[in-house]
């Protein structure tokens, strides 16, 4: 969070300072320029203003992106030398292509400064081998970050325990005449003399003497 901080507090500086010396300067001294020496003409000098502020202004977005992405990363070189190129087509607005000329009558004078223009324009160029070896030299840090960063846990599927016995409940079961066939049951008790018929031990429903099983409830007997 800090580094992120960093880059952004630097991209705002660079964008300040940019902007006062590649726009907010050089309009000033071109003012300047054409309000006391209005006999000086170059070969851009009538759309000079138009032409700073245009390449002025991609001059200061691609250096403020080039700051905000760390050293080493593919956007930052990218960024510097599109800088670098915006900054050489500035120069040569600026000055004209190295071509200027003062008339005051009946005199007439003319300057050539290409080749210290063009000397110029190399000197920026080479810079670009700079932005190159500053993307080289630290290619390895991005990738190693990367390498440790790591891995997104996989989500853990928890299985469901089955309820243990102790867990259930204990609510007191109530057997059914049903479900006590076959179970140990009271004994029929026997019958008087003179008695045809008897009770079901279980339900209580009138049995006869040679019935093996209740009628109403179906209890062994």
């Amino acid at each position: 969070m800090a580094k992120q901080r960093s880059r952004i507090a630097d991209s705002v500086w660079t964008l300040f300072t940019e902007t006062i010396r590649f726009i907010v300067v050089p309009i000033v001294l071109i003012d300047l320029v054409r309000t006391n020496w209005p006999q000086l003409s170059t070969a851009f000098l009538g759309n000079i203003v138009e032409y700073t502020l245009a390449f002025g202004g991609l001059i200061v977005a691609a250096s403020t992106l080039e700051v905000m992405n760390r050293p080493g990363t593919f956007k930052r070189m990218f960024f510097g030398l599109t800088s670098l190129a915006f900054l050489c087509l500035w120069l040569f607005v600026v000055f004209g292509g190295g071509i200027a000329s003062f008339s005051y009558y009946p005199y007439f004078v003319r300057f050539d400064m290409t080749k210290i223009v063009y000397i110029m324009l190399i000197g920026l160029a080479l810079r670009g081998l700079l932005v190159v070896r500053v993307y080289s030299d630290n290619k390895h840090l991005i990738t190693d970050a990367k390498e440790k960063k790591p891995a997104a846990k996989k989500p853990v599927t928890r299985r469901t325990a089955s309820p243990a016995f102790g867990s259930m409940s204990r609510v007191a079961y109530e057997v059914t005449g049903d479900e006590g066939v076959g179970s140990a049951v009271k004994p029929r008790p026997p019958l008087a003399p003179g008695e045809d018929t008897g009770a079901c031990p279980v339900c209580g429903a009138p049995i006869g003497p040679k019935d093996a099983m209740c009628g109403s409830c179906g209890a062994w007997l």
